[in-house]
């Protein structure tokens, strides 16, 4: 065995120890983020700071995958309503883009495959090539999409810094939009307002499907 392996597998054993040892409160921090009802709590017993940790918690998700954003989101619209939660939600996220885009831009694909899985970042990073600012803001609100991800792969893309931003601030405008009005009003909207949100939903779908499709044929001619 070489020697220059020897610290590195130490650093191994002692990070697997340590998360061994930690394995209770690990798990606990898991489920919180997964149960609206604990966030809500925990939120409340935080008082005027509650915000401001969502706000934290929100940009942090950006770049650790275990964090599950859309809970938070509905999450913050069921606390501060329908307004407080969309602003709350909506400028973290923008400020957590902006930095992920800038971050990948200035130091490239080894950052950004410190926070994004390799395959998914080759695969959408593929996809994206020559996509503009609808590509980018669709991306970020449908929910098969890893959403922060494309933050990287955005800045990784020729796409200018400009037109990132407003596909940024439209794509998680919706997005916040539609998941905070679901923490905010969701067990008392009526079965339209659903219906409503399924179309926006396909119509989003078909927007993105037909400007691929004249990207593909644009760059064929």
């Amino acid at each position: 065995m070489k020697l220059s392996l020897f610290p590195k597998l130490m650093l191994l054993a002692a990070s697997l120890t340590g998360l061994w040892i930690t394995r209770g409160p690990l798990l606990s921090i898991w489920r919180w983020f997964g149960d609206r009802e604990a966030v809500t709590v925990s939120m409340n017993h935080l008082g005027f700071w509650g915000p401001f940790v969502l706000a934290i918690l929100f940009i942090l998700q950006v770049f650790l995958a275990f964090i599950p954003g859309q809970a938070l989101m509905v999450a913050c619209g069921y606390l501060y309503g329908f307004w407080g939660g969309f602003l709350i939600s909506w400028l973290s996220l923008v400020i957590g883009g902006e930095v992920a885009f800038l971050l990948a831009r200035r130091h490239g694909r080894s950052f950004a495959e410190k926070w994004i899985s390799p395959n998914v970042l080759a695969r959408w990073n593929q996809n994206a090539q020559g996509q503009g600012i609808t590509f980018y803001a669709i991306s970020l609100v449908m929910p098969l999409v890893p959403n922060d991800a494309m933050c990287y792969v955005a800045g990784l893309d020729r796409i200018t810094h400009r037109r990132f931003s407003i596909a940024n601030l439209t794509g998680r405008g919706l997005a916040c939009l539609i998941t905070s009005w679901i923490g905010a009003f969701g067990s008392q909207a009526p079965a339209y307002v659903w219906i409503i949100v399924l179309i926006l939903g396909l119509l989003a779908m078909i927007v993105w499907q037909f400007a691929r499709h004249l990207q593909n044929k644009y760059c064929a001619l």
